[in-house]
């Protein structure tokens, strides 16, 4: 998979929610609009390239990682210290406050993709357990 590929994985995940109608098709069909390869991606590629970048830890594979946090890949002390961060700041805090405090224990990282990078991981975890 191209960065390009992995990219426009990443928009096409977010812009067809799952449980939408031939959701994978139409994933596929548009990781192929927009980086017109030879061989065009299937909608099974597509599947299994979001599975592992789904499941993997992010400093492993730093280009499926940036599809996973938009662009911009995680290495693992930064996990770490999210994850420190979100026990640091509990949940019962006012919303913008607990991230904005989170976000300022992640140099490096804003608000919004320390957000991102927690749904996620969330979803990840989620997935493993089914």
């Amino acid at each position: 998979w191209t960065k390009d590929e992995l990219a426009a994985l990443s928009k096409a995940i977010k812009k067809y929610p799952a449980g939408g109608a031939a959701r994978w098709d139409a994933i596929a069909n548009f990781i192929n609009n927009l980086c017109k390869q030879e061989e065009p991606r299937t909608k099974e590629e597509c599947i299994e390239k979001y599975n592992q970048v789904a499941s993997a830890p992010a400093a492993k594979d730093t280009s499926a990682s940036q599809a996973a946090a938009d662009d911009k890949a995680w290495t693992e002390k930064e996990d770490t210290l999210l994850q420190d961060m979100l026990r640091k700041y509990p949940a019962s805090m006012e919303k913008n406050e607990r991230w904005k405090s989170i976000a300022e224990g992640v140099p490096g990282k804003s608000k919004k993709e320390c957000v991102e990078r927690f749904k996620a991981i969330r979803e990840a975890v989620k997935k493993g357990k089914n």
